[in-house]
């Protein structure tokens, strides 16, 4: 085994404990591959070089005493702008924030239990503005691009954090989500992601009941590595579930008896899915059955009415953090702006009634699998659009969460497993959701459809052509 693009944290690690390599190697290796191939991709809008190295040295010294303090020691990551972190500038995404006039001394608890653990930060990574976007258009950071196909789009809002992944530049992150952002760039990006149950990973502050941080990364073991890690106690979030010492790389070998797997294809509203992506996760749900899942049909009929609810309440979330700012700095925000402008005109009444439709809305997504153990759907219901664009075409902004919100909504684990591939070559994936505080369930039948699809191998080999994409003019200059 050496150094390379395409190591597994588990692999690094491994390489480490041997001696074949050490992490300060490992650093110096994506360090360079950062600058080659960064200022195509944009993922990072800040790398700490010094900071980074020293950790790495640390880490090499705790290894060769045979002394490491986890299981992910010295192994590199980023981090997500809209977590705070001691000593880098945190902007969610956007030119509003005055983050030029403030001081970075806290690290969010993802954060602190990454540092503690002896990994190394090798900075920071994109997202769009507020992170309400399923896109890595920024008003701050401009354009971040998929490794897959540099005019589309990584998602949002773990835009960064997704395509840096992807591209191997980190083997793992930690993303967050509150209607997909774990989710959908996983999907785009032909990685997993993993959204944990509410309040299985401390969150401060936890702004909203269904915002929560999770493991982003090439495998589900990796994956599972830093869950174990990232679920540990944190006294500032007292919205936190009680903490449950488990080793969740330990339990995903262990067999999910004769599961109960309802097969969801349209949630009925917002545009009908591609017919690609229905297709391949269609023929995904046939192989699984292949292998002895029980999967049954299950039709689902949200309204359009259920939608713009939905919509018109997360304009109104992100139009009352807009407004904390100056109007030069939230103009500059511009597609925030426009997009957040209709919840000026909201009541109180009208946003107490939208409050209550989405409770309603949650109350019906959680009573969908009242006779499975599991729900599997297309994570996204269209693949990765163009990387300019903030959503999709004509104003349909909100439109690319269909498939994911309801589940934050509902509280329960969910995460994306790559499953194929368009014919234009961009990766689709297949959303597994588990009862609610069933995250043990969903990492073992991830790990499961991981087996069955065998999708490293694709991964991969994007991931080792990439160098020869890092000549390309006609990419924007950011």
């Amino acid at each position: 085994m050496k150094i390379g693009p395409t190591l597994t944290a588990r692999e690094m690690v491994e390489g480490f404990r041997k001696g074949t390599f050490s992490p300060v190697e490992m650093l110096d290796f994506l360090l360079k591959r950062i600058d080659v191939l960064d200022p195509v991709l944009n993922s990072f809008y800040l790398t700490s070089a010094q900071e980074a190295r020293r950790m790495a040295e640390a880490s090499s010294s705790r290894w060769r005493r045979g002394e490491p303090l986890s299981q992910l020691d010295g192994v590199p990551t980023s981090i997500k702008d809209a977590l705070s972190s001691v000593g880098h500038p945190s902007y969610r995404g956007s030119l509003a924030h005055s983050a030029d006039r403030q001081h970075f001394n806290v690290d969010a608890p993802t954060v602190a239990r990454m540092r503690e653990a002896g990994m190394v930060f090798l900075g920071k990574t994109t997202m769009p503005d507020f992170g309400i976007f399923a896109s890595g258009l920024s008003s701050k950071h401009g354009i971040t691009r998929n490794p897959w196909d540099l005019t589309k789009t990584p998602g949002g809002s773990s835009a960064g954090t997704a395509a840096s992944i992807a591209a191997g530049l980190n083997p793992l992150a930690v993303g967050t989500d509150i209607v997909g952002s774990i989710r959908l760039p996983a999907s785009f990006c032909g990685i997993f992601g993993f959204k944990p149950s509410q309040g299985r990973v401390p969150y401060h502050f936890p702004n909203s009941p269904s915002l929560v941080a999770g493991p982003m990364a090439r495998s589900v073991d990796d994956a599972a590595l830093l869950m174990n890690i990232i679920s540990q106690p944190d006294s500032r979030d007292f919205s936190a579930l009680p903490f449950e010492h488990i080793r969740y790389d330990l339990v995903l070998s262990e067999s999910v008896v004769s599961p109960r797997i309802g097969f969801i294809r349209d949630l009925g509203f917002g545009g009908l899915p591609d017919p690609e992506v229905i297709g391949s996760v269609s023929h995904a749900v046939e192989k699984l059955r292949g292998t002895g899942l029980r999967i049954t049909d299950l039709d689902v009929s949200f309204s359009e009415d259920d939608l713009r609810a939905a919509e018109r309440f997360y304009k109104a979330r992100a139009r009352a953090e807009l407004v904390q700012f100056p109007e030069d700095r939230r103009k500059s925000a511009s597609v925030l702006s426009e997009w957040s402008a209709e919840a000026e005109g909201q009541t109180a009444v009208d946003l107490y009634r939208d409050f209550n439709r989405l409770q309603s809305m949650r109350e019906r997504t959680a009573a969908l699998i009242a006779d499975f153990d599991f729900l599997i759907l297309p994570s996204v219901h269209v693949p990765a659009f163009e990387a300019d664009a903030p959503g999709l075409p004509h104003g349909r902004l909100f439109e690319p969460w269909i498939n994911s919100f309801l589940f934050n909504l509902s509280e329960q684990p969910a995460s994306s497993s790559p499953c194929g591939l368009t014919k234009a070559g961009l990766p689709i994936g297949l959303q597994i959701v588990g009862r609610r505080f069933a995250d043990i369930d969903v990492f073992r039948l991830s790990k499961i459809v991981e087996d069955v699809f065998g999708w490293r191998k694709t991964l991969d080999e994007m991931t080792d052509n990439l160098p020869t994409r890092k000549e390309a003019p006609w990419v924007e200059k950011q």
